[in-house]
């Protein structure tokens, strides 16, 4: 482990960062929903509840509970942080906020592990910086989504699948596997890199030494049959289904198992009242009973809203298909290559080494066609994922696009000053549009969208909802490019104003501090010097790291 204190200065460096760029605070519904979700389980060992406590929650026809939409290998390691934070900060969340940054930090440290099985160490860290700071892992790092985690684990399995090819060693096909099992557990899009992935494994298994097929293959089922079975188990404990994640339940059934379950409900309730109405009993059935009646609510929009299928695709023919892949690609909102632009360009040098890697080319790129193809199918309403930076949905398969950089890098196409200047030239805006993204909440785009559309269109229905996100998605004139680099410059839109957007950067973490006021430090004056240690400490961190980095990169070194 002669390379481990490099490894640390790494994970530290970006985790830093991170945190320096992060707003340090819950920001959306379904934040607060696997929160509380995973804060009720580190008390009560419960994964469900009998009380919807926010939004992106299904009720189970089968337990009768609710549950967070988010998988269970995003909840646990939340729990987690949720006991860290109350052992080590007990009157500030700052430990429980800094939950998507470790493994975003974690993410970038794989994809630099990567990166030194075919590259000279200076060169493996200059890419990685852009990796991690060039590519929307950079903003999505500040919210409680279940992207980095899901990031995470498609990079270690790639990463060991890797260094398995290099050094033939059974135990790395191994830990290959049980990082592509856990991913089923965090997103419910992961049968699609874990289904191909595991033919990649087996192509690459018979690849090998033939004496060793049963032996790699046996590690290989093994390792993913571990999180597979939790997958499964977990799956048919909630719904009573192997394969049912809580997405595709069917709308009539829930209604019908609500119209059931609600008048029980208030019995218990009514004599609960009667027995003791000042009762912790009480109060849970009365909770109960109105979370029921909420989410009933809510269900009878969706079917009236949407119909009574029990998936989110919207798809009418292979126009909206060829819509929804532009959209994702090419759209100047919030697409892969806008975004990251720099991206573009790695995918020349891939036509020179396909005829030599084919197979492999084609099954991994089969991953990223998958996603693609399941996201296309649902533009244009929610391609993007809501309305976080970027395609959220399609992060956990950027490595896919941007492992090409070994062959971009081994093509030698940067020797060509035209081209090499046009490179640097876009992975520099491309780092640029990630602190724009990072520098703004969100919400001062989406909130002052909905507030127009539901003055449009009232707040009775869900009609409000679906138009406004289709005009966040779709209308140029919503560009979270565009309407950050407004905000910035204080150049508000009508809505904006009216809502009453804060101009500035209004989302990064120094500068509220700095300035000592924001969301994150009103109210927590006595606290705000608290916040400027931590803050020091970061930056001597970061200052730190990169200058241990920058002294022990060997200025001589070849790699095969």
């Amino acid at each position: 482990m002669k390379n481990l204190p490099f490894y640390c200065a790494v994970f530290l460096f970006f985790l830093s960062v991170y945190i320096l760029f992060s707003n340090q605070r819950i920001t959306t519904s379904m934040d607060v929903d696997v929160v509380r979700y995973a804060s009720e389980y580190a008390e009560t060992g419960d994964y469900g509840s009998e009380i919807k406590l926010s939004a992106g929650v299904s009720f189970s026809p089968k337990t009768k509970l609710f549950y967070p939409q988010e998988g269970i290998g995003i909840v646990v390691p939340l729990m987690v942080f949720v006991h860290l934070s109350d052992i080590i900060s007990p009157d500030s969340q700052f430990v429980l906020y800094s939950f998507n940054q470790v493994f975003s930090a974690l993410s970038v440290l794989m994809i630099f592990m990567i990166f030194s099985l075919y590259m000279t160490k200076r060169k493996a860290l200059l890419y990685t910086a852009l990796f991690g700071l060039g590519t929307p892992l950079f903003v999505h790092s500040k919210y409680f989504l279940p992207e980095p985690l899901t990031l995470l684990s498609i990079i270690s399995s790639v990463y060991f699948i890797l260094k398995f090819r290099r050094e033939k060693k059974s135990l790395y096909i191994f830990f290959s596997a049980l990082s592509a099992g856990y991913s089923l557990l965090t997103r419910p899009d992961a049968p699609i890199f874990a289904g191909v992935f595991i033919v990649m494994a087996f192509y690459f298994i018979i690849q090998q030494d033939k004496k060793q097929i049963i032996k790699n293959a046996s590690f290989l089922v093994l390792g993913f049959s571990i999180f597979a079975a939790v997958f499964i188990v977990s799956n048919y404990q909630r719904y009573g289904s192997l394969l049912e994640t809580g997405y595709t339940l069917d709308r009539n059934e829930v209604k019908v198992s609500l119209e059931a379950e609600i008048p029980l409900t208030y019995e218990k309730a009514a004599a609960a009242y009667q027995a003791d109405q000042n009762s912790k009993e009480t109060s849970l059935l009365v909770q109960q009973f109105q979370s029921q009646q909420k989410y009933l609510e809510d269900l009878n929009k969706v079917i009236n809203e949407y119909g009574d299928g029990n998936t989110a695709f919207y798809s009418s023919g292979a126009v909206n298909f060829l819509h929804g892949v532009y959209l994702i690609l090419f759209s100047p909102n919030r697409s892969v290559f806008i975004l990251s632009p720099f991206l573009l360009l790695l995918l020349f040098s891939l036509r020179k080494y396909f005829k030599q890697y084919k197979v492999s080319f084609i099954i991994t790129g089969s991953i990223f066609a998958g996603y693609l193809v399941l996201y296309a199918l649902r533009a244009p309403l929610s391609y993007a994922g809501s309305a976080a930076w970027g395609i959220r949905y399609m992060l956990p398969v950027y490595p896919i696009l941007f492992l090409s950089v070994i062959f971009f890098d081994r093509s030698e196409i940067l020797k060509n000053k035209v081209f090499r200047n046009i490179f640097y030239a876009l992975c520099a805006i491309s780092i640029l549009f990630q602190i724009i993204g990072s520098s703004v909440n969100y919400q001062s785009v989406q909130m002052p969208v909905e507030y127009k559309s539901k003055k449009i269109h009232g707040d009775k229905d869900m009609t409000w909802a679906q138009e406004s996100r289709k005009s966040m998605m779709t209308d140029f004139s919503s560009s979270l490019l565009l309407n950050n680099a407004r905000i910035m410059a204080g150049v508000l839109t009508p809505e904006q104003k009216e809502y009453g957007v804060d101009t500035g950067p209004n989302d990064w973490f120094f500068y509220q501090v700095l300035k000592g006021e924001g969301r994150l430090v009103q109210g927590k004056e006595r606290s705000l010097g608290d916040f400027k240690l931590i803050m020091f400490l970061l930056l001597l961190t970061i200052a730190g790291t990169a200058f241990y980095l920058f002294r022990n990169l060997p200025t001589q070194e070849t790699k095969k």
